[in-house]
Protein backbone atom coordinates (compact mmCIF):
# COMPACT_ATOMS: atom_id res chain seq x y z
CA UNK A 1 0.00 0.00 0.00
CA UNK A 2 1.25 3.06 -1.23
CA UNK A 3 1.51 5.54 2.22
CA UNK A 4 2.78 9.57 1.92
CA UNK A 5 6.35 9.55 4.12
CA UNK A 6 5.72 12.49 6.01
CA UNK A 7 2.65 15.06 7.25
CA UNK A 8 3.14 17.80 8.95
CA UNK A 9 0.87 19.41 11.56
CA UNK A 10 1.63 23.18 12.47
CA UNK A 11 -1.19 24.47 15.51
CA UNK A 12 -0.65 26.22 18.80
CA UNK A 13 -4.04 23.96 19.98
CA UNK A 14 -2.49 21.19 21.63
CA UNK A 15 -5.57 19.22 21.54
CA UNK A 16 -6.32 19.62 17.80
CA UNK A 17 -2.91 18.46 17.52
CA UNK A 18 -3.16 15.09 19.70
CA UNK A 19 -6.75 14.61 18.27
CA UNK A 20 -5.49 15.11 14.58
CA UNK A 21 -2.34 13.09 14.77
CA UNK A 22 -4.38 9.63 15.95
CA UNK A 23 -6.55 10.12 13.10
CA UNK A 24 -4.22 10.96 10.70
CA UNK A 25 -2.34 7.80 12.74
CA UNK A 26 -5.14 5.77 12.44
CA UNK A 27 -5.51 5.55 8.98
CA UNK A 28 -2.39 3.57 8.35
CA UNK A 29 -1.39 6.10 5.30
CA UNK A 30 1.31 8.20 6.67
CA UNK A 31 4.50 6.92 7.62
CA UNK A 32 5.34 9.92 10.19
CA UNK A 33 3.76 12.72 11.46
CA UNK A 34 5.61 15.67 13.05
CA UNK A 35 4.36 18.67 14.82
CA UNK A 36 5.31 22.15 15.23
CA UNK A 37 3.66 24.85 17.81
CA UNK A 38 3.62 27.96 15.64
CA UNK A 39 4.61 29.08 12.40
CA UNK A 40 7.94 29.91 13.50
CA UNK A 41 8.96 27.05 15.10
CA UNK A 42 7.78 25.46 11.75
CA UNK A 43 9.75 27.77 9.35
CA UNK A 44 12.79 27.46 11.11
CA UNK A 45 12.48 23.40 10.77
CA UNK A 46 12.22 23.69 6.90
CA UNK A 47 14.77 26.54 6.41
CA UNK A 48 16.93 24.06 8.00
CA UNK A 49 16.15 21.35 6.13
CA UNK A 50 15.36 22.95 3.00
CA UNK A 51 17.84 21.09 1.10
CA UNK A 52 16.84 17.40 2.59
CA UNK A 53 14.15 15.99 0.90
CA UNK A 54 13.43 13.17 3.20
CA UNK A 55 12.87 15.99 5.89
CA UNK A 56 10.11 18.19 4.69
CA UNK A 57 6.98 17.06 5.00
CA UNK A 58 4.72 15.89 1.72
CA UNK A 59 1.63 17.20 3.36
CA UNK A 60 0.99 20.02 5.52
CA UNK A 61 -2.01 21.26 7.90
CA UNK A 62 -1.38 24.16 9.28
CA UNK A 63 -3.42 26.47 11.48
CA UNK A 64 -4.19 30.44 10.59
CA UNK A 65 -4.16 31.44 14.43
CA UNK A 66 -1.12 30.98 16.04
CA UNK A 67 1.70 32.98 18.65
CA UNK A 68 5.23 34.38 16.92
CA UNK A 69 4.57 33.87 13.46
CA UNK A 70 0.81 33.29 12.67
CA UNK A 71 -0.59 30.90 9.56
CA UNK A 72 -0.36 33.99 6.83
CA UNK A 73 3.42 34.88 7.99
CA UNK A 74 4.58 31.04 7.80
CA UNK A 75 3.26 31.16 4.07
CA UNK A 76 4.83 34.29 3.01
CA UNK A 77 7.72 33.07 4.56
CA UNK A 78 7.59 29.40 2.71
CA UNK A 79 7.01 31.02 -0.48
CA UNK A 80 10.00 33.60 -0.41
CA UNK A 81 12.18 30.53 -0.42
CA UNK A 82 12.63 26.94 -2.80
CA UNK A 83 12.82 23.93 -1.38
CA UNK A 84 14.27 20.59 -2.69
CA UNK A 85 10.93 18.78 -2.39
CA UNK A 86 8.97 20.15 -5.17
CA UNK A 87 5.44 19.14 -4.09
CA UNK A 88 4.71 20.42 -0.53
CA UNK A 89 0.73 20.26 0.08
CA UNK A 90 -0.39 22.58 2.35
CA UNK A 91 -4.37 22.48 3.81
CA UNK A 92 -5.60 25.34 6.02
CA UNK A 93 -7.18 24.21 9.46
CA UNK A 94 -8.73 26.94 10.75
CA UNK A 95 -11.99 28.08 12.97
CA UNK A 96 -12.23 31.37 10.71
CA UNK A 97 -14.76 31.31 8.35
CA UNK A 98 -14.30 34.92 7.88
CA UNK A 99 -14.55 36.20 4.18
CA UNK A 100 -11.12 37.84 4.20
CA UNK A 101 -9.80 34.75 4.95
CA UNK A 102 -10.93 32.89 2.01
CA UNK A 103 -10.24 35.45 0.15
CA UNK A 104 -6.56 35.72 1.25
CA UNK A 105 -6.79 31.64 0.59
CA UNK A 106 -7.36 32.52 -2.99
CA UNK A 107 -3.70 34.33 -3.29
CA UNK A 108 -1.81 31.74 -2.40
CA UNK A 109 -1.20 28.93 -5.48
CA UNK A 110 0.08 26.50 -2.81
CA UNK A 111 -2.53 25.85 -0.69
CA UNK A 112 -4.61 22.86 -1.72
CA UNK A 113 -7.69 23.19 0.40
CA UNK A 114 -9.20 25.42 3.15
CA UNK A 115 -10.89 22.99 6.76
CA UNK A 116 -12.92 24.62 8.94
CA UNK A 117 -12.51 23.07 12.55
CA UNK A 118 -13.39 20.79 14.11
CA UNK A 119 -12.09 18.46 11.19
CA UNK A 120 -13.18 15.37 11.52
CA UNK A 121 -11.88 11.63 10.87
CA UNK A 122 -13.40 11.51 7.72
CA UNK A 123 -12.05 14.72 6.68
CA UNK A 124 -8.54 13.80 7.33
CA UNK A 125 -8.88 10.22 5.61
CA UNK A 126 -10.51 12.37 2.73
CA UNK A 127 -7.64 14.47 2.49
CA UNK A 128 -5.06 11.86 2.51
CA UNK A 129 -6.60 9.54 -0.03
CA UNK A 130 -6.80 12.35 -2.62
CA UNK A 131 -3.12 12.81 -1.78
CA UNK A 132 -2.58 9.69 -2.48
CA UNK A 133 -4.57 9.42 -5.68
CA UNK A 134 -7.03 7.04 -4.13
CA UNK A 135 -10.60 6.85 -5.26
CA UNK A 136 -13.43 5.52 -3.77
Amino acid sequence: MKNIALVSIIDDDRFFQFNTRLIIEETGRVNQVIQFKDGEEAINYFLENKNEEAKIPDLVFLDLNMPYLDGWQFLDEFTANTFNKKIITIYICSSSNRQIDHDRFAKYSTLKGYLLKPISKSEVTKVLEHELGITK
